[in-house]
């Protein structure tokens, strides 16, 4: 028998100046009917705010509140609440998503204890902020053989936000976040679960919700900020490049190089952030004070992504 002193699931909640989203994870949370779990809230805010809205809950013991002075920053914040869980399975939850649907946190729990899966995913309804009622479904596709392939997740989050997993919380304990990570940190954290364990499944149902195109959101500050996207790339290439069979790597500096397009990026110290540097990116920068060349190149690369989308 469950019970509350022993979780079967650790809901990890980072927090940080946020309310009016996390109360309506808080209130998804309450309605669910699988009501064997804890909720780890850990709080980086810099304001009240946060914890007299979990006092207004009536939780109880199921949930551990903590403040941390100083901040830990994202995503250390998220490494913090997962190293506090004591449930069988650990369930993050980031503060402005939540479950769709009072069985959700049910049907991923039966999902992988009925399959003996290592980890689950789900997939999400997303909801723009911005366009009310233009809610669309993000399906997780060919997740088999991102496992197998994982760095196919260098062209893009196709499985989506962290809030998507559900996982054995033993045999990942060693499992975190990378902190020198930002925009790209939750597809570094799946190539590592994958090469962890290929023992992975998929609900297809979408149980989560997430809010996009929130002002408060990180993701919406960073989409400008090239200069952090080029760093992390550069950081994800050296991390998978070398996995990759030879096509799959000429088609990962394709992308690589697209985004160095897109910057501007012209600071040649960029290169010593290789090894070896990359033949394309090698390419990119011998013609970037040369116009005519650099139009050309570029061109060539954007053909090159196109191929890419439709072999892959």
């Amino acid at each position: 028998m469950v019970t509350d002193q022993l979780p079967k699931v650790s809901i990890c909640i980072p927090a940080y100046n946020q309310t009016v989203y996390l109360n309506i994870l808080l209130r998804s949370i309450a309605s669910q009917t699988f009501t064997g779990y804890e909720i780890i809230l850990s709080d980086d805010s810099s304001t009240e705010d946060v914890k007299n809205l979990v006092d207004t809950f009536s939780f109880g013991p199921k949930l551990k509140y903590y403040r941390n002075r100083p901040p830990l920053g994202s995503p250390s914040n998220w490494n913090a609440a997962i190293q506090k869980a004591t449930g069988k399975y650990v369930k993050i939850m980031h503060h402005d998503d939540a479950f769709t649907h009072d069985t959700s946190l049910a049907e991923m729990v039966n999902c992988i204890e009925s399959s003996n899966y290592d980890y689950v995913f789900s997939n999400t309804t997303i909801e723009i902020v911005t366009q009310p009622g233009q809610n669309r479904i993000h399906t997780i596709q060919k997740l088999n053989e991102l496992i197998k392939k994982p760095y196919l997740l260098f062209f893009g989050n196709s499985i989506g936000s962290p809030s998507t997993l559900l996982h054995k919380r033993e045999q990942f304990a060693t499992l975190h976040y990378d902190p020198s990570f930002i925009w790209l940190v939750d597809i570094e954290y799946y190539t590592r679960l994958f090469a962890a364990s290929s023992n992975g499944g998929l609900v297809t149902e979408p149980h989560i919700l997430t809010h996009g195109s929130a002002e408060h959101q990180l993701t919406s500050k960073i989409v400008t900020d090239f200069d952090l996207q080029v760093k992390e790339q550069v950081l994800l290439y050296n991390n998978l490049a070398h996995k990759a069979p030879a096509i799959y790597r000429f088609f990962i500096q394709v992308c690589l190089v697209r985004l160095f397009f897109k910057a501007g990026t012209e600071n040649k110290e960029l290169t010593k952030a290789f090894a070896p540097v990359p033949s394309l990116v090698k390419t990119y920068f011998a013609l970037v004070k040369y116009k005519p060349l650099y139009f050309a190149y570029h061109l060539f690369i954007r053909l090159a992504d196109i191929i890419r989308k439709v072999l892959f």
